[in-house]
C-alpha cells in the first residue's frame, strides 16, 4: 500500500515555505504587472492568504488564458500571482513525497534532470546496446492531448494513495477538481499531476513488462531494444494498459532502427552523435528574422542565448555560424 501522509496542511502554511514560494513565484515574474501590485503589500498579503487556506475560505482568482503557436499551438492557462505562490507553497511539500515514487526513466520537471539529460541517457542506452554491431530499434510513442486528456478520477486514486490530510485535499481540490478530464497548462500543480499519471506508465514497463531500456519526458517515450518483434509484441500490451488503466491514447507510435536517428527532446539522436531538430532549426531561423526586422534587439538577444544553450548540447557548430549569418543579412 505504501505509506500515507497526513497533517501535511501545517507544513504547507510554514511561514518560510510561503516565503520560499513567493521566491520562486517571482523568478522570471519580476516585470510583471502581477508581481509588481503584489510586491507592494507582499507581507500582509502572504499572512491573508495563509489565513484564508487555514479557514479554509481561500479561492482562486479568474485564470488568464492566451494561445502559443509553436512547437504547436496550444492554450497556456496564467494564474493570478499570488495563487501561483499558493501553487508553490502546495508543490514545495508535495513533490518530494511522488519523487521517492518516480522511476529514474523519467526526465521531465525533475530536479537535475531535463530534456539534455534524457537525450543523454538515450544516447548512452543506443551505444550499449549497439555494441558488437548489434541492430538497435527504437519504438516511439505520443500521447494524443496528453494535459487535456487525463482522467482525474484516475489521478485522484494516486493522489489518495498518498495524501490523507484532509486539510491538503482540500486546497489541491481548489487548482485541480475530482471529476473530469483535464489539467490547465501552465499550472505548476499540473506539471506534479502529469508526471504522477506518467509514473504508472513507468512502472507497469518496468515492473510488468521488465523493461528498463527506456526514457520518458512526460508523454513522449523512446523504448530500446535490439529486437523489432520484441518491441511489436510489446506496444499492444502497453496500449492495452495506457486504454484501459490510465484511459490514455497514443496519437503517435513507431517502430525503427536507429540508424535513421531518433526524433526526440528536441534533437534527431544516434549513437555517436546528436543534431538540432529540422523544425527547431527553422523555427530559431524565423524568430532570427523577425526579431531582427522588428529591431527587437533585447528579444533576440534573450533568444539567442536560449537557442545556443539548446544547441550547444548538439552536434551544431556550423549551424549557429550559419544563423549569426542570417541575422548579420538581415540587418544589411
Amino acid at each position: 500500500m505504501g505509506k500515507k501522509y497526513r497533517n501535511l496542511i501545517g507544513d504547507i502554511l510554514n511561514d518560510d515555505n510561503f516565503r520560499l514560494a513567493y521566491y520562486k513565484a517571482s523568478i522570471g515574474k519580476k516585470s510583471s504587472s502581477g508581481y509588481l501590485n503584489f510586491k507592494e503589500k507582499s507581507a500582509s498579503r502572504l499572512a491573508a492568504m495563509r489565513s484564508a487556506i487555514n479557514h479554509k475560505t481561500y479561492k482562486p482568482g479568474e485564470p488568464r488564458e492566451f494561445w502559443v503557436y509553436e512547437p504547436k499551438p496550444r492554450p497556456i492557462t496564467a494564474m493570478p500571482f499570488g495563487d501561483r505562490v499558493v501553487q508553490h507553497a502546495l508543490v514545495n511539500i508535495l513533490m518530494p513525497i511522488f519523487e521517492k515514487g518516480f522511476m529514474p526513466q523519467s526526465y521531465a520537471c525533475r530536479k537535475g534532470r531535463g530534456m539534455h539529460s534524457g537525450a543523454i541517457r538515450t544516447q548512452a542506452i543506443m551505444r550499449r546496446l549497439g555494441k558488437g554491431g548489434k541492430p538497435v530499434y527504437a519504438l516511439k510513442t505520443d500521447f494524443s492531448k496528453y494535459f487535456y486528456s487525463i482522467s482525474r478520477e484516475v489521478l485522484w486514486r494516486l493522489i489518495e494513495k498518498k495524501i490523507s490530510c484532509q486539510h491538503t485535499i482540500w486546497l489541491i481540490e481548489q487548482f485541480t477538481p475530482r471529476n473530469g478530464y483535464g489539467l490547465p497548462i501552465g499550472n505548476l500543480t499540473s506539471q506534479l499531476w502529469a508526471n504522477v499519471i506518467g509514473n504508472e506508465v513507468d512502472r507497469f514497463l518496468v515492473h510488468r513488462l521488465k523493461i528498463n531500456n527506456f526514457t520518458r519526458y512526460m508523454d513522449d517515450i523512446v523504448i530500446l531494444h535490439n529486437s523489432r518483434l520484441v518491441l511489436e509484441s510489446m506496444l499492444g500490451f502497453i496500449e492495452w494498459f495506457c486504454n484501459y488503466r490510465m484511459r490514455l491514447f497514443f496519437s503517435k507510435q513507431s517502430i525503427q532502427n536507429i540508424n535513421r536517428g531518433v526524433n526526440f527532446l528536441g534533437y534527431r539522436i544516434w549513437p555517436t552523435h546528436k543534431l538540432l531538430r529540422k523544425d527547431s532549426v527553422r523555427r530559431a531561423k524565423r524568430k532570427i528574422k523577425l526579431y531582427t526586422k522588428n529591431q527587437q534587439w533585447l528579444d533576440l538577444e534573450k533568444f539567442k542565448a536560449s537557442f545556443a544553450g539548446h544547441a550547444k548540447w548538439a552536434d551544431s557548430y556550423n549551424l549557429i555560424r550559419h544563423l549569426e549569418g542570417v541575422e548579420i543579412c538581415s540587418q544589411n
